[in-house]
């Protein structure tokens, strides 16, 4: 069986129409990467990493306005701001598919040349779900939602008791593979599919004039990563001497033989053995409110300058990870799952300390060329992957005193801010992003590329680490009012709530979101319900939480497990 490694041989990341009504280039590492990650994990039935974009919409109606003709008014502005998304940036409605005769993974674009043909693509893509028992948007995306191959957009209409019966909400689900659009451009379409209801709920007649899909479109397709940050496609003597470097680095042995000391234990998030193949993916959301998020913001403005949110959480997730092993598995686990399946904790000797580790991903956007660094090119896979592995040591014992808690924490945060600000300042970083990419891609066989046989699913990880993916300040990305010119003291506003963002996690380690909208900061989650329950992922983030806040407060307890509170 002829084995490829997907990913190599990419000469051609120009869009091109192949034929008529068909755009096509080769997909670049990143997607690439994405693709072959799907196709490891389809023996599973699910989508590894596919995109679930949320964000929650509300109208007060005014008292001199038709509740139910405003909801239906807009229902159709959300419809016809799909239909205007997709003509500004199609490559929403591409798809990355592997090419036997060329022996490449290429990302394809068709145009909707008639009525028939929009109406088949809103049908397909523009999906109205009523929900009932209360169930929300983000309660239905926890309720293992479909995982298309091309994009689409659902429209969550919660049957909810509201306190004021005036009001209309509507959740959108945005469901995607993950090598059409990443993070930080999922929460840039749905700014901007909003802004285009916005406008075309109160701009009438002349924005509602459909866009005519002949091709004109293809123009802004967005191109691959390496193109919209210009990229050679061979490295210059720099950047080959530095991936050189590193390849090296990562040959060399872990361990001298003459050196006597015990290596670091490598140490991952408990979870229940037993399931080999993933169940449905969850996500848990605390949200710490603006007294506490603005406290910790101050605080780290005034005695920790250039030391971001982000540093200290993610200092915090290495720290609690660390007293996960110091704790016996909870009750709560035990009646859910047999003690006898829980996770094998092992303990470490004399001498020797733990090892947290992870890789970085960093947001490309700021790299790349004009226009590609702005949200016209939202529906892109433009992130970088660290070279290197941040790696914390730590003591396996819990510091005693107050001082030393203090003293550890920062330690720790200081080993993960240098690493963070080693990515963003290395002028070369970017450059690399591709080989990095490649590196990552597994090797599959050619049958299993093909779609004609399916890869037997990964086992859970023995050692399941834990991840944070930074989303920055939302308000920065995402409007959190618009105008729909109605009238009303206060209302007849489009209003924006909850945008986030995750990866379909089919492993079993945990992905942890960070990011801030409207003054609260949200630290969220996303697991698997085969090896891990809900209440032993809220626990992990309380005492994620707990670490940041007693560290800004000096250190007052510290470890007091049984306090819960925002």
């Amino acid at each position: 069986m002829r084995v490829l490694k997907a990913g190599l041989k990419r000469d051609d990341y120009s869009w091109r129409q192949i034929r008529p009504g068909l755009w096509q280039r080769d997909a670049d590492e990143a997607e690439v990467c994405y693709s072959t990650l799907v196709k490891l994990y389809e023996g599973s039935g699910r989508m590894l990493f596919a995109i679930t974009g949320h964000i929650s919409l509300s109208i007060q109606v005014p008292e001199d306005e038709d509740r139910e003709v405003v909801s239906k008014r807009l229902d159709e502005s959300l419809r016809i701001a799909w239909l205007r998304q997709r003509y500004e940036t199609p490559t929403i409605a591409s798809y990355v598919h592997y090419d036997a005769l060329d022996g490449k993974w290429k990302k394809s674009y068709r145009t909707i040349p008639d009525d028939v043909s929009t109406k088949s693509w809103l049908e397909k893509t523009f999906q109205v779900i009523s929900t009932a028992f209360g169930h929300t948007g983000e309660d239905w995306a926890n309720c293992d939602p479909p995982a298309p191959n091309t994009a689409t957009l659902f429209v969550v209409c919660p049957a909810i008791p509201l306190q004021d019966p005036s009001t209309i909400r509507r959740d959108l689900v945005l469901r995607s593979p993950h090598d059409i659009i990443d993070g930080i451009g999922t929460l840039q379409f749905l700014n901007s599919l909003v802004t285009k209801t916005a406008q075309a709920f109160s701009e009438g007649e002349f924005f509602r004039e459909l866009p005519v899909f002949d091709g004109s479109e293809a123009s802004n397709l967005s191109p691959p990563y390496r193109v919209a940050a210009n990229i050679p496609l061979v490295p210059t003597p720099e950047q080959q001497a530095r991936l050189d470097a590193i390849k090296a680095a990562a040959s060399e042995p872990s361990s001298n033989p003459d050196d006597q000391t015990l290596a670091p234990l490598d140490i991952g998030i408990p979870f229940a053995k037993g399931p080999l193949l993933p169940g449905k993916h969850q996500r848990v959301a605390h949200y710490i409110s603006s007294e506490r998020t603005s406290a910790l913001t101050t605080s780290l403005k005034k005695h920790h300058p250039g030391t971001t949110v982000t540093h200290a959480f993610h200092a915090a997730i290495a720290l609690a990870l660390r007293n996960t092993h110091m704790k016996p598995p909870s009750s709560k686990s035990s009646s859910s799952v047999p003690s006898s399946t829980a996770s094998h904790r092992p303990a470490a000797g004399p001498g020797q300390k733990v090892r947290y580790t992870n890789y970085l991903l960093h947001n490309e956007r700021g790299s790349c060329q004009p226009p590609y660094d702005t949200p016209k090119h939202c529906v892109s896979v433009y992130h970088s992957l660290s070279a290197s592995k941040l790696q914390v040591d730590m003591s396996p014992t819990l510091p005693e005193t107050r001082e030393e808690r203090r003293e550890e924490f920062e330690t720790v945060l200081e080993q993960i801010k240098g690493f963070y600000t080693a990515v963003r300042d290395d002028p070369l970083h970017y450059a690399l992003a591709p080989a990095t990419w490649a590196e990552h891609t597994p090797l599959l066989p050619e049958g299993v590329l093909k779609g004609e046989e399916k890869m037997e699913v990964p086992k859970p990880k023995k050692v399941p680490s834990v991840s944070i993916s930074s989303m920055g300040v939302v308000d920065r990305i995402v409007k959190r009012e618009h105008s729909l010119g109605l009238g009303g003291e206060g209302r007849g506003k489009l209003e924006v709530h909850r945008p986030w963002v995750t990866g379909e996690e089919l492993t079993n380690g945990l992905g942890v979101f960070l990011g801030k909208f409207d003054g609260v900061l949200c630290l969220s989650c996303a697991y698997n319900e085969a090896w891990h329950i809900k209440g032993d992922v809220d626990d992990f983030l309380w005492d994620v939480e707990r670490l940041v806040g007693s560290w800004v407060e000096g250190g007052n307890d510290f470890f007091n497990l049984q306090q819960k509170g925002r």
